[in-house]
């Protein structure tokens, strides 16, 4: 039985994740989309290295040993996570979006049977699609009534996005394996960082020309980014590697199903959006899906 505890500090982090989306919004307001991610994971990187240098958390001698690994975080942590989730949303309905994101869950499934040979029980497989259910009303709820014709269609746009959260999966599988090496979550986060922001800063210059002159109030600019960098990089990204020390990467994912809930209740709560059955329900089916994804059969006893 695990400790309850790592389920509230689950239930914290998705929230914490939810509201990076209504920050990363907002400051988008004010700035291109690619120079933002460049700023974004400049800034971000280089805080959280230049924090593991100061408490001596690095062996070089180990980062040179996992230089592929490292090369890969951030690569598939930071530039193909971010760059093309940011162009294909832009092109994208957002009932589209959201079911792209809830079968997050089921693409780690895929790679843990991939990379380590697991394989999910039978109530496991059940939990999400159980969740996957109970999230579908949510979606239709958000999404306009013409969007939802093309819901069957797929364009470049969708197969972008698809692979921008596959990319993201699979990096937290390589994070694990140097967390596994003993590099400290705050130096393997930034290195992905500061490397997703060295490559985003050519794309930002090929993509959007001067970036820097169509930042439309540099201090509204850096206000929200800031808020934006503690948000994600600071507390989100190394809360959730932490928590992954302790539960599996698929039971994670699985947890993903709450953002869509946390946003909906946030919409709530600041906005004024209202609150339906369509939340409950997804509320609930969520919670039952937990259960039964967490819930370990007892094994008949033999009176053999």
């Amino acid at each position: 039985m695990r400790n309850p505890l790592i389920y509230l500090l689950i239930l914290l982090e998705y929230a914490i994740l939810a509201s990076t989306f209504t920050l990363a919004k907002k400051t988008l307001n004010f700035s291109p989309p690619v120079f933002l991610i460049a700023i974004r994971l400049l800034l971000a990187g280089s805080l959280l290295c230049t924090y593991s240098v100061m408490r001596k958390q690095i062996s070089w001698a180990k980062v040179k040993e996992d230089a592929g690994l490292f090369i890969q975080v951030g690569l598939f942590h930071a530039y193909l996570a971010f760059i093309p989730e940011f162009w294909a949303l832009q092109f994208m309905s957002s009932a589209k979006v959201s079911i792209i994101y809830a079968i997050t869950p089921f693409i780690a499934a895929v790679l843990s049977w991939l990379l380590y040979r697991e394989r999910l029980s039978w109530n496991q497989i059940l939990a999400m699609v159980i969740a996957l259910g109970a999230l579908l009303p949510l979606v239709l709820l958000e999404s306009d009534p013409a969007e939802l014709a093309t819901i069957a269609e797929i364009s470049l746009p969708e197969l972008v996005l698809f692979g921008s959260v596959s990319s993201a999966a699979y990096a937290w599988f390589v994070v694990k394996r140097l967390m596994n090496a003993g590099h400290s979550l705050a130096f393997i986060n930034g290195v992905a960082m500061l490397l997703g922001g060295l490559l985003a800063t050519p794309t930002a210059l090929w993509f959007e020309g001067r970036p820097w002159e169509a930042v439309s109030d540099w201090w509204q600019f850096l206000s929200w980014l800031g808020l934006l960098i503690l948000a994600a990089h600071v507390v989100s990204f190394n809360l959730y590697g932490w928590i992954l020390t302790r539960v599996s990467i698929t039971l994670m994912m699985f947890c993903g199903f709450l953002c869509p809930i946390f946003s909906t209740v946030f919409g709530w709560a600041f906005l004024n959006e209202g609150f339906t059955w369509h939340a409950f329900t997804a509320l609930a089916g969520l919670t039952v899906g937990l259960a039964l994804f967490t819930w370990v059969p007892r094994k008949i006893p033999s009176f053999h």
